[in-house]
């Protein structure tokens, strides 16, 4: 039997803050980081309201390398005494991101500065490969880049590796920073709102552009004592519908949690809870409650999503809201669901709007969808 891996340390930096602390208490007041920021005014942009890292905090000239290496310091020291007997060559790497530190083109375009090692980290590859070294783990290094599902398979890729053997402990970080790119990408699609992210709510028509750095240390559960969480189970698909919109039917997503249940060893009314992936866009969330109906039935269990409160952070979004998981894990407590204020007909009847304190998950479930007909769903559980 293989041994389970477990989250040993997390650290994170988002539109609410810096640290898990500020995360932690955003989560419990329900509040949401969304901003308007000066540089995505509209007529160019759909909307000037996204989830920005305060400035002090980046870097601008390399702000994936800024945002990333916050959290990925966090997370170590959290684990630095599981860390610190574990040698360097055991230690692996694993980075998600969509774009890395795309920001250094628009800088260049500009005719602004940019050094080395900014045009560097425009590789994701050479990006993590440095993160590796500054991070002390010169084990395997992996990159990931699924579109907003590469968070969710970066923590999939930690734990196999270190379920091979080929690790004992992983450090996985997902990172991307806003960029006129992404900002123009999504308003060319029409698929912003201009009053903000409202998952599942009946006047939803759009997300809201996010940026975060976020990292979790796995490892081998023997290395870990006390109250810990396991990656239960993960399981993907691709439903080949199209370029950026679901499958209607929610068939792919649907096969994705289904996989995640088997490999848990988990039947539907096990779970506890369902983080969603919640873009706030029309058919995604759509897609996603009648996914969900397909495997709990009518009555399924509680159902939040916390893109509301941070923004679609990309690259970022799957481990900081595997993050979020962890934390109403470890508090006991359900959390909300931010700037929802009338629930869509046809999502989930146990949405939940505001969080609910005292209450114990044992296991819960962690959505995300993304470009190109991609799915994907972890299941983590307490040992």
């Amino acid at each position: 039997m293989r041994e389970p891996v477990v989250i040993a340390g997390c650290g994170v930096i988002s539109a609410v803050g810096c640290g898990l602390e500020s995360l932690r208490v955003a989560l419990r007041e329900n509040s949401s980081g969304l901003r308007p920021l000066e540089k995505f005014n509209p007529p160019r942009f759909q909307s000037n309201l996204v989830g920005a890292v305060p400035d002090s905090f980046i870097n601008i000239e390399n702000p994936a390398w800024s945002l990333a290496n916050e959290a990925l310091q966090q997370a170590c020291a959290a684990a630095q005494k599981i860390l610190s007997p574990i040698p360097a060559t055991r230690i692996g790497l694993v980075l998600s991101t969509t774009k890395a530190n795309i920001t250094t083109l628009e800088r260049l375009a500009e005719n602004q500065p940019g050094s080395e090692t900014a045009r560097r980290h425009l590789q994701a590859d050479l990006l993590a490969a440095d993160f590796a070294t500054a991070h002390g783990a010169s084990g395997p290094v992996q990159t990931i880049s699924l579109a907003c599902v590469s968070g969710l398979t970066a923590i999939s890729q930690g734990a196999k590796l270190i379920q091979r053997g080929d690790a004992d402990a992983v450090l996985v970080v997902g990172v991307d920073a806003l960029s006129a790119f992404v900002v123009a990408g999504f308003t060319a699609l029409k698929a912003i709102d201009p009053l903000g992210c409202r998952p599942f709510d009946a006047a939803r028509c759009g997300l809201s552009p996010g940026e975060a750095g976020a990292a979790m240390v796995l490892v081998r559960a023997d290395f870990a004592t006390g109250d810990r969480i396991k990656i239960g189970g993960f399981g993907s698909s691709n439903d080949a519908n199209h370029l950026t919109g679901p499958s209607r039917d929610g068939s792919g997503l649907a096969q994705a949690i289904r996989g995640a249940l088997t490999a848990a060893k988990l039947l539907p009314h096990d779970v506890d809870y369902v983080h969603a992936h919640g873009t706030g866009t029309s058919y995604n969330d759509a897609m996603e409650s009648l996914a969900l109906r397909t495997i709990f039935g009518d009555e399924g269990p509680p159902v939040s999503g916390s893109k509301g409160m941070l923004g679609h952070t990309l690259g970022a979004a799957g481990v900081i809201e595997a993050i979020i998981c962890v934390l109403a894990m470890s508090g006991n407590f359900l959390p909300g669901t931010p700037r929802l204020e009338t629930a869509a007909e046809g999502t989930p009847k146990n949405l939940v709007r505001e969080p609910r304190f005292e209450v114990q998950l044992k296991n819960v479930l962690k959505l995300n969808t993304g470009f190109g007909g991609m799915n994907g769903a972890l299941i983590l559980q307490k040992l």
